[in-house]
């Protein structure tokens, strides 16, 4: 639930980002995407999403009907479906920022290298390949550090889509707190939870921000 949102925002938001940079086909549309998962709180993302894949009456019901198909599964009631649609929840919260800021970095490289690839003879997809992603780099790495304090953070979205279910396979550490201090009525392990999940968070973070700065320092 922490690694595989932020890897998939990363590779979608680098995706979006170069597509945006270079202005493809279709970019128009992606921008007017940006605008819903930004400034929707997320308790009512996940209403929305919610709503979205109710079965048999939701909007992905209704989508497979336009194909012809009768779709009446409840994702939310399985272990492994659930799981998957809190995914790709994160991942619909998390991507437009991300691709915001890796294009604030793409923009930030100099036309000049593209132009000298371009002279040796490289084509668009090799100076991509050997000029965009390695210096975009470093970026990324400090995207992953906020987009996993981020995703960490989901507990609304799982509060209103799964309430940790079915049978915890959606309940993260933070939610396993709450249910503990507010269902279970033990305050005290669910304090000691947090204080050990804060510490923790705190601890991978200082050290990812070492790393990223190491990184910068040595080249």
């Amino acid at each position: 639930m922490v690694v595989v949102p932020v890897v998939l925002q990363l590779l979608c938001g680098l995706a979006l980002a170069i597509a945006l940079k270079e202005n493809l086909v279709g970019t128009r549309w992606m921008r007017a995407s940006f605008l819903p998962p930004s400034i929707i709180p997320p308790a009512v993302g996940g209403i929305v999403w919610k709503l979205f894949l109710i079965p048999g009456v939701g909007g992905l019901s209704y989508l497979a009907s336009l194909f012809g198909h009768n779709f009446e599964a409840d994702l939310l009631g399985s272990k492994t479906s659930a799981l998957i649609s809190v995914i790709i929840v994160s991942i619909w919260f998390g991507v437009p920022i991300v691709a915001l800021l890796l294009l604030s970095s793409l923009d930030s490289i100099p036309d000049e290298i593209y132009e000298a690839a371009n002279l040796d003879g490289a084509s668009w997809a090799q100076a991509q390949w050997h000029i965009s992603i390695p210096l975009v780099l470093p970026a990324m790495g400090a995207v992953a550090v906020f987009q996993a304090l981020e995703v960490l953070g989901i507990f609304p979205v799982i509060f209103v889509l799964t309430g940790g279910g079915p049978a915890g396979a959606t309940e993260p550490l933070n939610f396993y707190a709450f249910l503990t201090a507010f269902t279970y009525l033990d305050l005290d392990y669910s304090a000691a939870i947090l204080v050990a999940f804060t510490t923790t968070i705190v601890g991978v973070c200082f050290w990812s921000i070492r790393q990223i700065s190491a990184t910068r320092v040595g080249r």
